[in-house]
């Protein structure tokens, strides 16, 4: 009702001045006898409808001058007088229209007050419900900043307790080597002397040299780990044949597979002949699958196989028939110092080498990914991105296999 009052506003504007004139015009056509004064206050109601404070006033003037002035007409000359029965009517009503337009403007007052006070209200409430909707959201972020908090601090306690056994396990891992060394070169200068113990020292430099290069492997893990830490790992790129680079890995690491009779097969047929990547890196990622892949296979075949798969990126897949890892571990393999909670399925280490691989890969825009048996064998596939393709591969017959020889 209220908003269609406010609509037509002027309707009643224009109402209100007609019914106005139309009282004062019959004013003037009637007897005296007849009070059209009297009901002047329904213009006056009108007028209030419209919420307009000057208009109602202003008609109360209009209509009050117009009941003296047509009283005033209607009169015969000598007969006026301040108790004469019909100008105290007039003078009646007067105030009855005066008191009328006061009472409607008290009324048209509070209306505004009212309206105001309910706008304000609305308002209010809009600014309310978006403080409580700003309040809700800001409580699903704190619950959710606390479960990332949480898992956070779950995550960090778990690195440092295995950063814990970390230190423990190095303690006797890298100790271990250094006596080793140590007792051996001892060994070898008080026999240098000796013509006698001559024929001895081909298998003492032979087993100081791999201790020597163990200690290095351990020493360089631990100062990768502690440069990706750090932020200090940087790549250097170069253009260079995959299938070279598997050749060559391949080859250092042949005469360990042929100490355990394992047959190695390498598969770069479909390699692609050119790389844009980082080769020393990627080459430290190959050597680690390969070493890995011999170290716990007893019997069978280690498989090296390079290709471009049908989206273009470059697939490294290194296959053995070892022990195989236990499926709820294939998840965690790749995780910093994942090997030191569980040594015993995957045999001696720290764990830190197929963290470093996951990091180097990552650095190299690639992904690394395992799938194992337990009791069959394990596949780690490494997948580069097409970009660093920068020739298609011509498909030469480069697939050759190395066995260890017969006993």
């Amino acid at each position: 009702m209220t908003n269609f009052l406010r609509r037509d506003r002027r309707l009643l504007l224009i109402a209100a001045f007609a019914s106005a004139l139309g009282l004062a015009v019959a004013d003037f056509a009637t007897w005296i006898e007849l009070d059209i004064a009297s009901i002047y206050g329904v213009p006056l109601v009108l007028a209030a409808i419209t919420r307009s404070r000057r208009l109602l006033w202003s008609l109360t003037i209009v209509l009050g001058v117009t009941t003296f002035v047509v009283y005033a007409l209607q009169m015969p000359h000598g007969a006026f007088s301040l108790h004469e029965p019909y100008f105290v009517n007039r003078v009646l009503d007067v105030v009855a229209n005066v008191v009328t337009a006061a009472m409607l403007d008290v009324w048209i007052r509070s209306v505004v007050v009212r309206e105001a006070q309910m706008r304000l209200l609305d308002e209010q409430n809009r600014k309310l419900e978006v403080a409580n909707a700003e309040l809700v959201l800001r409580e699903a972020q704190i619950a959710r900043q606390s479960v990332e908090l949480e898992q956070r601090r779950r995550e960090a306690e778990e690195a440092s307790g295995r950063k814990t056994r970390l230190l423990a396990s190095v303690s006797h891992d890298i100790r271990a080597p250094l006596n080793a060394i140590h007792l051996t070169a001892n060994v070898i200068r008080r026999s240098a002397g000796d013509p006698r113990l001559a024929a001895q020292m081909p298998p003492m430099i032979e087993r100081l040299q791999q201790t020597a290069s163990s200690l290095l492997e351990a020493v360089s893990d631990l100062l990768d780990v502690a440069s990706f830490d750090a932020g200090r790992i940087q790549r250097h790129d170069s253009i260079f044949a995959p299938a070279e680079l598997v050749c060559e890995k391949c080859d250092d690491v042949l005469a360990l597979a042929q100490s355990k009779s394992l047959r190695l097969d390498v598969d770069v047929a479909a390699a692609p002949p050119l790389l844009l990547t980082d080769r020393a890196k990627l080459g430290r990622v190959l050597s680690n699958l390969l070493t890995n892949a011999i170290k716990f296979t007893d019997t069978g075949t280690v498989r090296v196989a390079a290709g471009i798969d049908d989206d273009g990126s470059v697939r490294i897949a290194v296959a053995d028939t070892g022990i195989g890892i236990a499926p709820e571990r294939v998840a965690r393999l790749f995780d910093d110092y994942g090997q030191i909670s569980d040594s015993r399925t995957r045999g001696p280490g720290w764990g830190l080498g197929l963290g470093i691989c996951r990091r180097v890969i990552d650095l190299l825009g690639g992904t690394i990914a395992a799938e194992s048996v337990p009791g069959q064998g394990s596949t780690f596939t490494v997948r580069l991105p097409a970009t660093c393709v920068v020739a298609r591969y011509d498909p030469l017959p480069l697939a050759r296999s190395r066995a260890a020889p017969p006993n």
